[in-house]
């Protein structure tokens, strides 16, 4: 692979500090399986739902379930006030589930490639915008919470609201560090991670040939605020030509009490 593609960006310090936390990968491991397992039979994503005078039928999103109450859109940008306290109601999840499922979905994708822009309210001030192709939101009832073998908890007892945001994919080092770095200079975060992520970009060309399709990524998060743990990611694969990384938003809130 050419150095012209691989060079990355400089990285610049904006004299925050370098406390960047990340999700427990346990849990966020567990979520994902179980909200990828609840959209097998859901209506895929870019499917046209049917007509209806709902904010997200006049965007070109599809959904079905409830009209969210936590989402206006105004100008053209979708808004998601994350301020309020996750519920169904909020992010418009379907309740109407089979029998004995724990996990329910709101997914929003946009019907063209190029996605359509978001913008996320966060308890603690900050806001974030991207342009984005799905937003999903699921609730997982865990009637029992989870350890690991040490005893500590990897799930917990509650009702658990998750979010994931895909962006637009880009293209070249360069591209892909730029996105990264315009969301966390959008939320006010330190560029450490900025730097990691060059430094696997440049290591790019010596992973091992086995190793190079797995996703390489890096990420940070906001100081957790009213019980939502959010922050940025990206990742991508060593061995594509050019490097395609994907940015992505993610979600936890806290768990609240099961209906």
């Amino acid at each position: 692979m050419s150095k012209e593609h691989r060079e990355p960006g400089r990285a610049t310090s904006n004299g925050a500090g370098s406390g960047l936390r990340r999700f427990p990968a346990a849990v966020i491991t567990v979520l994902l399986a179980v909200l990828l397992a609840g959209c097998v039979a859901a209506e895929p994503m870019g499917s046209v739902s049917e007509p209806s005078n709902s904010v997200t039928a006049r965007q070109s999103v599809s959904h079905v379930g409830p009209e969210p109450t936590a989402m206006t859109v105004e100008n053209g940008v979708e808004t998601w006030d994350l301020t309020v306290p996750p519920s169904v109601e909020a992010f418009g999840i379907d309740t109407d589930v089979p029998e004995g499922a724990r996990t329910r979905v709101g997914a929003y994708g946009s019907e063209s490639g190029g996605g359509r822009p978001v913008r996320f309210l966060l308890p603690g001030g900050e806001e974030v915008r991207v342009q984005a192709t799905q937003v999903i939101f699921d609730a997982l009832d865990n009637a029992q919470e989870m350890t690991d073998q040490s005893g500590k908890v990897i799930l917990p007892q509650g009702r658990l609201f998750h979010l994931r945001v895909n962006a637009v994919p880009v293209e070249g080092a360069k591209a892909g560090v730029d996105a990264y770095r315009d969301v966390l200079e959008q939320l006010d975060l330190p560029d450490t991670s900025v730097g990691e992520l060059q430094q696997k970009i440049a290591a790019a060309d010596s992973v091992d040939p086995v190793d190079a399709s797995q996703r390489v990524s890096v990420g940070a998060s906001v100081p957790k605020t009213d019980g939502l743990d959010f922050g940025p990611s990206t990742s991508f694969r060593p061995n594509d030509e050019p490097l395609r990384f994907t940015l992505r938003l993610n979600g936890a809130w806290d768990p609240v009490p099961i209906p």
